[in-house]
């Protein structure tokens, strides 16, 4: 309902069939604006229920390490966006970035990922919004996640940017109000979360006693898994495009996603995993009454959201990019809209179809699993804004031999869960490593 009301008051100011319009909103945001979006954007479900269950993992240090690394590698996406506005200023996304270093055939190997990751993580939003609702209210699990990426795949399909601005900022007041008030009740209570009856021995001595060698390695983990998620999320360079200079840019993105973000996630996380260790219950059973009804209406807005923050990235390329590499010609502004909208309904069915196949799967596991399969290609990235030479294909050959290698390893080591993701990781991102800079050592046959 809420969405409904943003596209009709907003229906009147975009364009439908307009590019600058639908996707970059008509012009210009403000820096409160940015921040809002980014912020809006980067608060997934995720940043709730994933970084509360690295608690039971690591104690304290599993929310610290969660959110440490998380803020790092949304600090390195800030550099290469101001890398990509400094010297590539009319590139549209990192897409345009590769093939202008690496050539034309290997951009078209990371399309797959300029909507593999979007899709990837939509989907888990979709999951986390329908786990809450069904242990809160009982309610049907696919259900509750097939509509709410339908909901946010209209609401974009329909508003656009403009659209999704408002939503944005009116989506960072819900949150930070609905935290507030929590925090209060809760204090109020004088005790965890008031009202809940400890279902178990307390664990929390036994949580806190982690070695810092395994605090550390999953700090690593965080870092290559929000930067693996981030850095081919076309929805944040179409709202970098949106700032009037590269200090406002970073400037908003630094206040929304580092500062704003890093401290609502930490404090919910810790208070969340301080409370499940201490009553042995899980962190939706730690609320009552009003509490209960304020969390569902913060978690359903920071799922939809975040959801429809990536259907507009997805908008973006579809539109912009891919019309162009797929139909071979560049098209008028409606026909690339209509393009990117048929395409934005199909990946929008699929992936709200996908998320009912993730039932009773940790939200924990679906992002720890993002760092191996989406490590391996970030590294022909990386490398490529510290050396500009054209490496060709090379890219596409170490970024599979990663992807592969690492797969391989989590799947046939034998170990702890942790510790097979961290050496399936590992391989994901040193097997590309060293084959891309054997690139540096053999000038190679299809160097150009």
């Amino acid at each position: 309902m809420v969405l409904a009301v943003i596209c009709f008051i907003r229906s009147r100011s975009v364009s439908a069939y307009d590019a600058d319009s639908m996707i970059y909103s008509g012009g210009s945001a403000g820096c409160g604006t940015l921040t809002c979006s980014v912020f809006a954007a980067w608060m997934w479900t995720t940043s709730i229920f994933g970084a509360t269950e690295t608690y039971a993992l690591y104690g304290v240090w599993g929310p610290v390490s969660y959110v440490a690394g998380a803020c790092l590698a949304f600090g390195g996406m800030i550099l290469f966006l101001v890398y990509l506005r400094r010297r590539f200023p009319q590139a549209i996304s990192w897409l345009n970035f590769v093939q202008a270093r690496y050539g034309r055939r290997t951009r078209r190997f990371y399309n797959l990922f300029a909507v593999i990751v979007p899709a990837y993580v939509l989907i888990e939003q979709g999951v986390g919004i329908a786990y809450l609702m069904e242990h809160f209210y009982g309610s049907s699990f696919r259900i509750i996640s097939f509509f709410s990426v339908i909901i946010a795949a209209g609401f974009v399909f329909l508003g656009g940017m403009k659209s999704l601005l408002s939503e944005e900022r009116l989506v960072t007041a819900v949150i930070l109000a609905a935290f507030a008030v929590l925090a209060l009740w809760f204090l109020g209570k004088g005790q965890p979360l008031g009202e809940i009856e400890a279902s178990g021995v307390p664990r929390a001595g036994g949580l806190v006693s982690v070695t810092a060698i395994s605090a550390l390695r999953y700090f690593i983990m965080a870092v290559v898994i929000a930067f693996s998620q981030i850095v081919f999320d076309p929805g944040y360079y179409v709202k970098a495009k949106l700032a009037r200079s590269t200090r406002q840019m970073a400037g908003a993105f630094i206040a929304g996603g580092i500062l704003l973000w890093g401290s609502v996630a930490l404090a919910a996380s810790l208070y969340l995993g301080s409370a499940c260790a201490a009553t042995g219950a899980e962190v939706t059973d730690l609320f009552r009454g009003p509490a209960r009804l304020i969390l569902s209406v913060a978690i359903i807005f920071i799922g939809i959201s975040t959801i429809a923050h990536y259907m507009m990235g997805l908008f973006a390329v579809f539109s912009l990019d891919l019309q162009e590499e797929i139909t071979g010609d560049r098209r008028t502004d409606r026909e690339r809209i209509v393009f990117g909208r048929i395409l934005l309904a199909a990946v929008g069915v699929f992936c709200a179809c996908m998320t009912i196949a993730l039932e009773n799967i940790s939200l924990l596991s679906i992002d720890v699993f993002c760092a191996i399969f989406f490590a391996a290609p970030c590294v022909p990235l990386v490398i490529g804004t510290f050396s500009r030479r054209n490496f060709g294909r090379l890219p596409v050959i170490a970024a599979s031999a990663g992807i592969i290698g690492g797969l391989i390893l989590w799947v046939t080591v034998p170990g702890g869960p942790m510790q097979t993701q961290f050496l399936g990781m590992t391989a994901s991102l040193v097997i590309p490593a060293l084959i891309m800079l054997g690139g540096f050592i053999r000038r190679l046959p299809y160097d150009r």
